[in-house]
């Protein structure tokens, strides 16, 4: 390894004093979330954990921190992808075309994407207009929105496509001669992100399920299969991101986790601290939902999340501001109906209607409460001010 004493704009060597084989890796990225953190691992083999989006400026940062570490890029033997994103599958094809003989390893519920990423895919046009008429979203506005959304895809997406070698699962290992990494499924951003563990130095690689400078967007989309029997409005079966992104950190509460290393926003020293912050960020927000439920079904019937929508976010462009927001709100609701808070119908039209279950109230009066705690311990409300982050 170079000379740790020579700084280099973009690298952290090694990214914990504790933990000196692994060293943070800062790549720019064209979009609002800004720059992303992958992580080099030495040992054997030498393994990259993401890789950044594919293009020049990106490639550029990667290869003068592989210089400065001792490295060529055509050395790495291993990438491991936290989810399939573009900002972290992007450069792995490019980096086998440029010679590097390296696995792919990804979890086997984001491998297919991996094999088979396209712009097309990552948008999911058409199965999200169909998800937001079922919601109540005009065939006007979605076919606006959906016009949008083609011209993005024709854009250059900045990643390829690569082989996956080896699909990993929950309890899996990344194995060094000197160190190991446990593989912890966390679903919700996306159906197979994975969080890696480094149980001696309490060290958790989050990609994007925890972020020092913004909480992730959770998916919601329909997949193959029947409905469930016992459901009466005999709904087609969806990835419900929200519920599970919250089980899966409430999951994580009371882990001995000393440090979290995220794809954006530094580096975590408190990590119980960005956990209750995360599962806040996002209890408020379905707190408001149920709020806004009730307000609605006082002053009519039972309503749809698009009406929802429209009243929790007034200020907010229906075509540009949409998709991300309108997740947030399908994803609310599926986390009140699980917990009993709404009952939900079919109108006349087909439409997913909603309005508030008789005799509930817990998941609002829990929220509060924690709320309340989390005033006290920081003289603010949860995330305030933290976006949603693709």
């Amino acid at each position: 390894m170079a000379d740790s004493s020579s700084p280099l704009e973009g690298l952290r060597r090694p990214a914990l004093p504790r933990l000196p084989q692994v060293h943070q890796i800062v790549l720019p990225t064209p979009w609002e979330v800004g720059p992303v953190q992958i992580y080099l691992v030495e040992g054997s083999p030498l393994t990259l954990i993401d890789t950044g989006v594919r293009m020049p400026a990106s490639r550029a940062a990667l290869e003068a921190a592989f210089d400065a570490l001792g490295y060529g890029l055509d050395e790495i033997e291993r990438v491991v992808l936290t989810h399939y994103h573009g900002d972290h599958l992007g450069q792995a094809q490019s980096l086998r075309e440029a010679g590097a003989r390296l696995e792919v390893w990804s979890h086997e519920d984001d491998a297919f994407l991996c094999e088979n990423f396209s712009a097309e895919r990552d948008e999911n046009i058409e199965g999200t207009a169909a998800l937001f008429r079922d919601f109540g979203v005009s065939a006007e506005l979605i076919e606006r929105q959906t016009a949008m959304r083609k011209q993005w895809i024709a854009e250059d997406p900045l990643c390829d496509a690569t082989r996956v070698d080896r699909r990993l699962r929950a309890g899996d290992r990344v194995e060094f001669k000197d160190l190991a990494f446990e593989v912890i499924h966390a679903p919700g951003h996306t159906a197979g992100h994975i969080l890696l563990y480094e149980e001696e130095t309490g060290t958790l690689i989050t990609g994007d399920h925890l972020m020092g400078n913004a909480v992730p967007f959770t998916d919601n989309y329909y997949v193959e299969g029947a409905p469930d029997p016992r459901d009466p409005l005999a709904r087609r079966p969806r990835f419900q991101g929200l519920p599970l992104y919250l089980e899966s950190l409430r999951a994580l509460r009371g882990g001995s986790f000393r440090a979290i290393l995220p794809a954006h926003g530094g580096i975590l020293e408190r990590p119980a601290r960005a956990i209750d912050d995360a599962l806040l960020f996002y209890e408020v927000r379905i707190q408001r939902t149920l709020r806004t439920l009730r307000k609605l079904c006082r002053d009519g019937g039972p309503v749809s999340a698009w009406q929802l929508w429209q009243q929790l976010f007034p200020k907010a462009d229906p075509v540009t501001q949409m998709r991300t927001r309108m997740l947030m709100v399908i994803g609310a609701l599926d986390v009140l109906e699980s917990e009993g808070e709404i009952a939900t119908e079919r109108g006349d039209d087909g439409v997913v209607l909603h309005r508030i279950a008789r005799g509930r109230g817990q998941f609002e009066s829990s929220v509060t409460a924690r709320s309340r705690r989390s005033c006290s311990e920081s003289g603010k409300v949860g995330m305030g001010g933290v976006g949603v982050a693709r």
